[in-house]
This record gives structure tokens, C-alpha cells and sequence, in this order.
């Protein structure tokens, strides 16, 4: 005969009973030690908030030392450069010894040595960039990448300035050629009035002279539209749209009815058709003129730069770091705090013979895991009440979307993370080893989630650790829901929702072996 005893038939109708009583007793449970409860719930979200009022996103300032040569004129304009850049750069001087610099920055007395090339034109002749070597003493590689582009936008910042000064002397010379178009506009205004009077002679000499300025300007344009037109093709202008092409095509104009002029003959009886010429080599400069004029009061500035960025937000406010923190702050604790009690519930049982009993009454796996569930759900609910109560109310973290769904988010993320710790407390077999897996499962959850850093930074076959955890749904939902104002994701949703009735199988099985009579 078998020495296996049958287990008694289960009253369905008793199982409420049954179920309410796991459920005070594990309230009684968790409210007999309420140092464990402030230790779990407290504990992490007073480190974090910490964390989140110690944090500041901003540039770090590098106290920056340059070496190079006073007498050098690159040299002699460094500290008008290092002043250009903010508060990013703070300027410590300047020395002409590399390893006086290099010892500041050995002793921490400095972050930054610049040394600046002491034969740069020699290096731009030969076709060659001229190269400042920025020195740290970083061994953090994020803030080595750092130093890099803070090197970048410095030397960003130099050329931009050697640049504006070509171009202001490319405006300077503009202003010279614009003599030379105002004296020939004179001329030609001279030779239609004196044609329109009847004057021949008097227009062949003003004739004369139109030719001379209009031969000075044709020479003074060949050497300096090389400026303007670089600006218009990097602004991607058409050839018919340049001002570059339309100020070469009237010059080629200007040139052949001035040339037109020159058989002005005496006692015609009508010069209306040279004065219509004139005329319109008149118009011609006057527009080149007008032209030219545009070009020279555009800021050098504007030219070197003429695009800057601005950054644009789309979502219905403007968030700081403490308020795009918030949900996942929420849903680490919470998921913290689930996995932590039932890692704890099922260890204690074992532990004091809690599980023997079982075996012997008619209580059903099920029926422990549902009392437990509730249990803890209820604790998980007035935690997430109090965050909420705590990050919106107090701290005004925005709330943009509907509040079912958001209750809904919770629900789930309580009850995966539960069936988590449910899972752990089965296969531990000590208190100490359940924490342990508890602390591990926190540590992944820091790094994987998405909390710390977005999941796109991390691998794809890494990525699968990250789905594994019931949080990195929670985050991804609630920023959702809370900072942008949309309804979750039903994928989301439908995967936390299969993964926590799957823990829940999971741990129904694993319990009903426990229980199993031997």
C-alpha cells in the first residue's frame, strides 16, 4: 500500500475564508516590523531623491592655462578667444613654457593646458592645419570625450573669428569699389545730360571719363566678388539667383554701352539714342551700386555664421530633470518594495514550519498565493499612493494623461514585480540569499531599465535583460502617460500583463511542490 496520504477534498466555497486569512496575517506580518518597512520603501527613495536634488546637468568650467609664445600674434589674442567661450573656460593665464603648464596640471592647479601652434602660418602655406593640442589629466573616458569636444568648439571658435576678419576685410573692399561705381554712376549721368543738351564735345569727355572708372571698377570687382560669392554658395544660391552672377552680368552690360558711346559724333540732330545708353548704363550702376551696398552692411558675424540652431520641444510642457526622473523613480521603488516582501514571504514560511502546516490543511497553493497577492498589493498600493500624493502634489511632477490608465500601469507593475519576488522566495532557501537576489534584481534594474540610461544605448542582445524586468515596462508607460499626456502602449501593457501571469504560474507550480505531502 502506498504510504502517500491523499490530501482532503477543498470547499471552494471556504476559499474567501481561507483567503483572508493569509491576508492578515501577512499585514500583521509586514505591520509587526515597521523598521523593514521604512528600510524598503524609505530607504531607496530618500537615496534617490538625494540623488535627483545633488544632480546638476550642466557643462563643466575647465580651469585652462595656454602656452604660447606673447610676442606671436596668435599668442598676442588668446586671451580675447579664451573669453569668447563663457563660463565653460576659465582663463588661468598664459606662458610660453609647456612643462611649467604641465606641472600646473600634474598638481590639479589646472584641468586644462591649450598649447597653441607657434608656426601656424608657416603649416596653412604648406596646405597643412595648423594644431592647438589640448593636455588633461582625465581618466574618466566620458570626460576625455568631453575635453575632445570642448577642444572643437574652441577651435570652432578661433577660425569663426579668423573667418569674420577676412570677410570684414572683403567688406572693406567692397566699400572701395563702391567709390569707383558712385564716380562712374557720376559719368554717365554726365554723358546723358550733356547728349540730352546737344553737347557732343562735352559728352565725349565725360565719355572719357566714364570709360577710365568703369575700367578701375572691372579690375577692383575681378579681385574682390570672390567673397560674396563664396557666402551665396554656401547659402546653395542658383547661378540666376546669385547677386554674384547678376552684378558680373550688369558690369558686362555697363562695359558694352559704354563702349557703344564711343562714336559720339558732333551737329547730329538727335543724340536720343545715346542718351537712352547712357541712360542705361546710368540704371545699371545705380543698381550695382544698390547692390554692393546690401552686401556691405551685412555683419562679417552674420556672414562667418549665418545659421544658428535652436532646439524646439513639441510636448505639451517643458521638463526639468527632477520631473522626467519622476516616473521612473516610481517604478523602481515599487517594483523594489514587491519583490522585496515576496522574496521575504515564502523564506519565512519555510522557516518556521509555516509550510508543514500547510500540508496538513485543506488550503490550496492557490489560494496561499492569492491571499499573499492581495496582501501586498494592498501595502504596494498605499506606497504608490503616498509617491503619487508626494511626487505630483508636492513636487509637481506633471500628470498629462488619464488617470485609469496610470492606476492601471501600477496595478500591473505591482502585481509582475510581486510574482517576481514570489518566484525568488520559492527558489531561495534562506533570508539572506532571497536579499541578495532581491539586491541583484534592483542592480539590474538601475542599469538595464532604462532608469539611468535610455535603452537605445545598449545592445540588442543586451536589451533582452532589459525586457526581462517588470520596471522597464512601468518607466517607459508612465513617462507615457504622466510627461506626455498619450495612452501606453498596448504591447507594453499585454507583455507586463503575460509576464505577470506567467511569474504567477510559475510560482503556483513551484508553491504546489513545496506543499506537495511526501
Amino acid at each position: 500500500r502506498s504510504s502517500r496520504k491523499h490530501r482532503p477534498a477543498i470547499n471552494i466555497s471556504r476559499s474567501p475564508i481561507r483567503i483572508s486569512a493569509f491576508l492578515g496575517k501577512e499585514i500583521y506580518e509586514v505591520l509587526r516590523q515597521p523598521r523593514l518597512i521604512l528600510t524598503l520603501a524609505l530607504g531607496p527613495f530618500l537615496i534617490l531623491l538625494l540623488f535627483g536634488i545633488g544632480f546638476r546637468n550642466e557643462a563643466r568650467p575647465f580651469r585652462t592655462m595656454f602656452v604660447a609664445s606673447e610676442s606671436d600674434q596668435l599668442g598676442q589674442q588668446i586671451e580675447q578667444y579664451a573669453t569668447t567661450l563663457g563660463p565653460q573656460l576659465i582663463y588661468e593665464g598664459i606662458t610660453s613654457s609647456e612643462e611649467a603648464a604641465r606641472l600646473r596640471l600634474r598638481r590639479g592647479e589646472v584641468d586644462l593646458v591649450i598649447v597653441v601652434p607657434t608656426d601656424a602660418e608657416q603649416m596653412i602655406r604648406n596646405n597643412e592645419q595648423a594644431v592647438f593640442r589640448l593636455l588633461h589629466n582625465e581618466i574618466d573616458p566620458l570626460q576625455a570625450s568631453y575635453v575632445d569636444y570642448f577642444g572643437q568648439i574652441y577651435v570652432g571658435e578661433v577660425n569663426r573669428r579668423i573667418l569674420q576678419k577676412i570677410t570684414a576685410s572683403g567688406q572693406s573692399e567692397t566699400s572701395a569699389i563702391q567709390d569707383d561705381v558712385a564716380a562712374a554712376h557720376q559719368s554717365a549721368t554726365a554723358v546723358r545730360e550733356a547728349l540730352e543738351r546737344g553737347d557732343a564735345a562735352g559728352a565725349r569727355q565725360s565719355q572719357d571719363e566714364l570709360d577710365s572708372n568703369v575700367s578701375a571698377l572691372d579690375l577692383a570687382l575681378g579681385a574682390s566678388l570672390g567673397v560674396l560669392q563664396g557666402v551665396e554658395d554656401t547659402l546653395g544660391k542658383s547661378p540666376d539667383d546669385s547677386s554674384t552672377s547678376a552684378i558680373a552680368s550688369q558690369l558686362a552690360d555697363i562695359r558694352t554701352n559704354s563702349s557703344e558711346l564711343n562714336n559720339i559724333q558732333d551737329n547730329q540732330s538727335d543724340y536720343s539714342a545715346e542718351a537712352q545708353r547712357a541712360a542705361l548704363v546710368e540704371a545699371d550702376l545705380a543698381e550695382m551700386e544698390t547692390m554692393l551696398a546690401e552686401f556691405q552692411n551685412i555683419q562679417p558675424a552674420v556672414l562667418v555664421s549665418p545659421f544658428r540652431s535652436e532646439a524646439q520641444g513639441v510636448g505639451p510642457v517643458a521638463l526639468d530633470i527632477a520631473a522626467f526622473f519622476a516616473p521612473g523613480v516610481l517604478a523602481l521603488l515599487l517594483q523594489h518594495l514587491a519583490v522585496t516582501f515576496g522574496a521575504l514571504s515564502i523564506v519565512r514560511e519555510r522557516q518556521t514550519n509555516t509550510v508543514e502546516l500547510f500540508r496538513v490543511s485543506p488550503i490550496s497553493p492557490g489560494e496561499v498565493l492569492v491571499g499573499k497577492y492581495l496582501s501586498y498589493m494592498l501595502f504596494g498600493g498605499l506606497l504608490a499612493t503616498l509617491l503619487t500624493v508626494l511626487l505630483i502634489f508636492v513636487m509637481r511632477v506633471p500628470m498629462l494623461g488619464n488617470w485609469l490608465t496610470y492606476l492601471l500601469v501600477l496595478f500591473l507593475l505591482l502585481f509582475t514585480s510581486l510574482g517576481l519576488g514570489l518566484v525568488i522566495s520559492l527558489l531561495s532557501t534562506t533570508d539572506s540569499q532571497a536579499v541578495q537576489l532581491s539586491m541583484l534584481v534592483l542592480l539590474a534594474s538601475v542599469f538595464f531599465s532604462g532608469f539611468f540610461m535610455a535603452l537605445h544605448l545598449l545592445l540588442p542582445a543586451v536589451r533582452v535583460v532589459s525586457w526581462m524586468l517588470p520596471v522597464t515596462y512601468g518607466i517607459q508607460m508612465l513617462q507615457q502617460i504622466m510627461l506626455r499626456g498619450q495612452p501606453p502602449s498596448l504591447l507594453l501593457l499585454g507583455g507586463l500583463l503575460a509576464m505577470g501571469l506567467s511569474l504567477f504560474v510559475i510560482a503556483w507550480f513551484l508553491l504546489s511542490r513545496l506543499m506537495a505531502r511526501r
